[in-house]
């Protein structure tokens, strides 16, 4: 990379090591509302600069890793659930309404699965994420008429932005969202929604509780990864001995 990228990159992510940096309010929230209707009054519309990445659930190959350009989460706190949706910053710019449309679609279905299976007090393993995953973006595509080519060419952006936007673990970036939600309770209150039944809300308050106790180590394993990152940057042009 050049100096000045290098020097762009190591600026973010030393900004991303406090959490309350990682995401922020929609820039342009009419363009959303006039894409996704009233659907999106429903959800906590959230934007981010970053890009999450995780193991794959797309392959067992030891060390392969997924990104996602949006994260939707359904937490609860306060014995409220709250219905979350972020999306990289650059690909709302980037992306066309159409596609950006899909996009929120797919979420939104994405949610509506999340909601089922919260309900039924239970998580999701690795081959049901995926079959997840895939149904929504088929339930999406299919309502909204979109192309192979379109999905194809949201895909090549999906990657550049995987290549040029500042990446994060997943854990983190959940942790904080999560922390996002807690500052901002007294704004984001009437988006929650109470339990359906005893057992829900119990479910909700020890998946509330599990993610509290991952924080600190959410923290660290980032500082970690971001002054391995700054490390490398630094040796780049050290070329060899």
């Amino acid at each position: 990379m050049p100096m000045t990228e290098r020097e762009l990159a190591a600026k973010n992510y030393k900004q991303l090591l406090d959490p309350k940096s990682v995401f922020h309010k929609l820039s342009d929230p009419k363009r959303l509302e006039c894409l996704a209707g009233d659907k999106a009054s429903r959800y906590i519309m959230l934007e981010t600069e970053t890009i999450a990445f995780f193991p794959s659930i797309y392959t067992s190959v030891p060390g392969a890793l997924d990104f996602s350009v949006a994260m939707n989460r359904r937490f609860y706190y306060r014995e409220l659930w709250f219905p979350i949706i972020a999306l990289n910053s650059e690909y709302i710019r980037k992306s066309s309404d159409r596609i950006l449309g899909f996009t929120l679609e797919h979420e939104f279905e994405m949610s509506k699965i999340y909601q089922q299976i919260s309900a039924n007090l239970r998580a999701l393993s690795g081959d049901e994420k995926r079959e997840v995953a895939s149904s929504a973006q088929q339930y999406a595509a299919t309502r909204l008429q979109i192309t192979q080519d379109e999905l194809i060419e949201d895909e090549k952006l999906m990657v550049q932005l995987s290549k040029s936007r500042p990446l994060i673990p997943k854990p983190y970036a959940e942790m904080a969202l999560l922390l996002f939600l807690e500052d901002n309770f007294s704004d984001l209150k009437s988006f929650g929604v109470p339990s359906e039944s005893d057992e829900e809300q119990t479910f909700g308050a020890e998946l509330y509780d599990e993610f509290k106790g991952w924080t600190d180590f959410s923290r660290k394993t980032y500082a970690t990864f971001v002054r391995e990152l700054l490390a490398g940057l630094k040796e780049s042009d050290l070329g060899y001995a």
